[in-house]
C-alpha cells in the first residue's frame, strides 16, 4: 500500500495560479550566516563543550534521521556491490510538485530519480552529449527547413503501473506542460517559441517552432536543468478523480486532475525509481523499478533511496558522521570537519556562478529621473576591471572550490560555445580608473549623482558567502574607483520582484545562478527585445537569434554560440568573477562517485560505488 502524504490541495491550487518570478530557476540552497558558521566552528569543529540544552537539540535532530543500518544485497547488480538503502540529504526540493507544468525551482534530484526525458544524456570523453540510450526517443531529426523537430518514440517502455508508453503520452504531456501557464520561466520561454505539437505517425511526434530553434533538443533533454522533456502516463492521469477547477489552467478536464496526481504520482512515471512515500517538506522515499528501460546503462547499486530535506548544515554533518547519510549538500565551512569524521568531499564541477547584473542598462534614467550609470559601456567595463577575482577566489577557499572562468552562467568550460575569449576580465585597477574618467567621473567624482551606488543581494542566494562576496565587491569598487558603494541585504522573492519591475534599474544585484550547457534561452530572455537585463534588439537580431536557429552537429552550433556569446561579452551588461564547484559530503562506505558538470544537484547517482 503506497503511503504518500501530498501537500494540501489548497496549497497545490494556489501554486497552480501563481507563476514563479525567478530567472532561470536559480538554485537556492541554505546559506550559513556568519553567526551560524561561528556556532559550527565552536560546537562541532573545535569539539568543545556546549550547553546541555543545545546538545539535546542536536541529539534529537540526529535521532530523527537515524534509519536502519543499510546492509549489502546478497547478489550484486551489474557486477557491483549493492546496498539496500541509499540516503541523501539536501537543503531544498523546490515546490515538490510532480507534474512538469507546475514543478518549480530545485526539482532536479527528486524528479530525476522518478522520471526520464525524451532525449537522454551521457558523459563521453569528458563532455556532456545527447544520447538515445537513456531517453524516450530512439532518434530525433530536424525537418521542415529547420522549423520542425520530429521524435521517434521507443517501444516497450513501461510506466511504473505496467502501462506501456506510447506517442499519445508524449502528445498529452507536452501540450499540457509546455505552456505559458507553466510555473517555470524556462518552460514559458520554450512555449512561446512553439507553434504546434502533434502526433505525426504511429510512433512519431513533431514540435514545430515559429523560427528555427536549434537548441530545442537540449531544452528537452536531461542534460538541461529543467523537466521540460519528461512524460507522464495519459491514461493514468485521466483516470484520476477531478478536483476543483482552476481558472487560469487549460484544458480544465486535465488541470482538474492535477491535485489527485500529486497524491500518488508513481503510476504516471517511467524513471529508474518508483515513489513509495512522500512527506511534504520532509522526505521522499523511492524503490528501484525493475522494468526501468535503461537499466543496462544506469545500473543503480541500491534498492531504495531516502531523499530527505534537512536545511540545517550542522544536522546534515552530524548525520554523515553517524553513518545515517551517504551524500549531503555541504559548504566550504565544514569540509575539514567532514574529512576529520572519515567522510570525503566530492565537488560537482561548474555548479553555480556568481552573477553580477543590473537591469535597465538600456535606459538613460531610472524611475526617479536619475541618470543610470551602466547605460555607458565604459562604466560597465570599469566596474568589472575593478574587481580582483583572486580575492573572491580566496574568499571561497581557493581554486578547488572556485574557478576564475566562465561567463555569467551562459558559458562554462563544459558548455556550448565556451572559449577563452569570453573569460572573466583580469583585474586592472588603472584601466578601470581610466575608463571611469573617460566616462566623465575621474576618481569617482560625480558618479551616480553623488548617491551611494547600490548592490542588492539576499541571504540564501544560491551559495555560501553571497553577502560577504557582495561586500567584498563593494569595497573594491570604493577602493579602486573612488565611488560610494552600499550593500542592501533583502529577501529573495521581493528583491527579484523589484528588479524585474524596473524599480532598481541601473543598480546591481549580486547573486548566484546555475550554470547551463546551452545558454541560448538565457541569452534570448536577458537581451532580446523585452529582455529583463537589457533590451538590445541589434544584439538579438544580429547574433543571438541566428545562434539559436543554428542546427546540426554540436561543433557547428558551438561556433555559432561562441560568436553570439562574444557579442554579449563585448556589451558587458552583466559579468562574473567565476564559478563555484559545489561540495558534497560523502560517507566513507562510498568509494567513488562522479557527478556531472553543470548540474546544481546530486547527479549521476548510478555511478556511485561502494567499498
Amino acid at each position: 500500500m503506497i503511503n504518500i502524504i501530498a501537500k494540501p490541495v489548497w496549497f497545490l491550487l494556489v501554486s497552480l495560479m501563481v507563476f514563479g518570478v525567478a530567472c532561470g530557476s536559480a538554485a537556492a540552497p541554505e546559506i550559513i550566516e556568519k553567526e551560524v558558521v561561528k556556532e559550527v566552528e565552536v560546537e562541532v569543529i573545535k569539539e568543545v563543550e556546549v550547553e546541555k540544552e543545545v546538545e539535546k537539540v542536536v541529539e534529537t535532530e540526529v535521532e530523527k534521521l537515524v534509519v536502519a543500518t543499510p546492509t549489502p544485497a546478497p547478489t550484486p547488480i551489474g557486477g557491483y556491490k549493492t546496498v539496500d538503502q541509499f540516503n541523501i540529504m539536501v537543503t531544498t526540493q523546490g515546490n515538490e510538485i510532480w507534474n512538469s507544468k507546475y514543478d518549480q525551482a530545485e526539482s532536479n534530484t527528486y524528479q530525476r530519480l522518478a522520471q526520464s526525458w525524451i532525449i537522454g544524456g551521457e558523459m563521453k570523453d569528458g563532455s556532456l552529449v545527447l544520447s538515445p540510450d537513456t531517453g524516450i526517443a530512439s532518434k530525433w531529426e530536424i525537418v521542415d527547413d529547420g522549423l520542425g523537430w520530429e521524435f521517434t518514440i521507443k517501444e516497450g517502455i513501461k510506466f511504473h503501473n505496467g502501462d506501456e508508453l506510447n506517442v499519445d503520452d508524449v502528445d498529452f504531456t507536452f501540450n499540457f506542460a509546455i505552456s505559458e501557464e507553466s510555473a517555470s520561466v524556462s518552460k514559458v520561454r520554450v512555449a512561446r517559441a512553439i507553434s504546434d505539437m502533434s502526433v505525426t505517425g504511429p510512433n512519431t511526434f513533431k514540435i514545430t517552432t515559429f523560427d528555427p530553434l536549434g537548441n530545442l533538443g537540449v531544452a528537452l533533454s536531461e542534460i538541461d536543468n529543467t523537466t521540460i522533456g519528461t512524460v507522464v502516463n495519459k491514461d493514468y492521469w485521466m483516470s484520476l478523480p477531478e478536483g476543483e477547477a482552476v481558472d487560469s489552467c487549460t484544458p480544465a478536464e486535465v488541470c482538474s486532475r492535477a491535485a489527485a496526481f500529486e497524491e500518488n504520482p508513481s503510476p504516471g512515471h517511467i524513471g529508474p525509481f518508483s515513489v513509495t512515500g512522500h512527506l511534504y517538506s520532509e522526505e521522499i522515499m523511492y524503490e528501484r523499478f525493475p522494468d526501468y528501460f535503461a537499466m543496462e546503462h544506469r545500473t543503480y547499486p541500491f534498492k531504495s533511496v531516502s531523499l530527505r530535506l534537512v536545511p540545517e548544515l550542522s544536522t546534515r554533518v552530524a548525520a554523515l558522521q553517524a553513518g545515517t547519510a551517504d551524500i549531503i549538500e555541504a559548504d566550504l565551512t565544514v569540509t575539514d570537519q567532514i574529512k576529520s569524521g572519515n567522510g570525503q568531499i566530492v565537488y560537482a564541477p561548474e555548479a553555480v556562478h556568481i552573477w553580477i547584473n543590473a537591469n535597465g542598462c538600456d535606459r538613460e534614467v531610472d524611475n526617479d529621473g536619475n541618470p543610470i550609470m551602466c547605460n555607458d559601456e565604459r562604466v560597465r567595463f570599469a566596474l568589472d576591471y575593478a574587481i580582483d577575482k583572486t580575492l573572491v577566489q580566496q574568499l571561497y577557499g581557493g581554486e578547488k572550490a572556485f574557478e576564475i572562468a566562465g561567463y555569467q552562467g551562459i558559458a562554462s568550460p563544459s558548455g556550448l560555445g565556451y572559449e577563452e575569449n569570453i573569460a572573466p576580465l583580469a583585474f586592472d585597477a588603472a584601466k578601470a580608473q581610466q575608463l571611469l574618467a573617460d566616462a566623465g567621473y575621474p576618481g569617482g567624482e560625480g558618479f551616480n549623482g553623488g548617491r551611494p551606488f547600490m548592490i542588492h543581494t539576499w541571504v540564501g542566494a544560491g551559495a555560501p558567502l553571497t553577502v560577504e562576496v557582495s561586500e567584498l565587491i563593494c569595497s573594491m569598487w570604493e577602493q579602486n574607483l573612488g565611488i560610494d558603494c552600499e550593500v542592501s541585504v533583502g529577501e529573495e522573492v521581493s528583491t527579484k520582484k523589484i528588479q524585474y519591475a524596473g524599480e532598481i534599474a541601473g543598480q546591481y544585484v549580486v547573486r548566484t545562478n546555475e550554470n547551463t550547457f546551452d545558454g541560448g534561452r538565457r541569452m534570448m530572455g536577458r537581451y532580446a527585445e523585452g529582455g529583463y537585463i537589457c533590451s538590445d534588439p541589434e544584439l538579438a537580431e544580429t547574433y543571438i537569434m541566428p545562434a539559436l536557429a543554428t542546427a546540426g552537429e554540436l561543433s557547428v552550433r558551438h561556433d555559432a554560440y561562441n560568436k553570439a556569446l562574444k557579442a554579449v561579452f563585448d556589451k558587458h551588461y552583466d559579468f562574473t568573477p567565476g564559478y563555484l564547484n559545489q561540495p558534497y559530503g560523502v560517507s566513507s562506505r562510498v568509494t567513488s562517485w562522479t557527478p556531472w558538470p553543470l548540474q546544481p544537484y546530486p547527479s549521476a547517482l548510478w555511478d556511485v560505488r561502494f567499498e
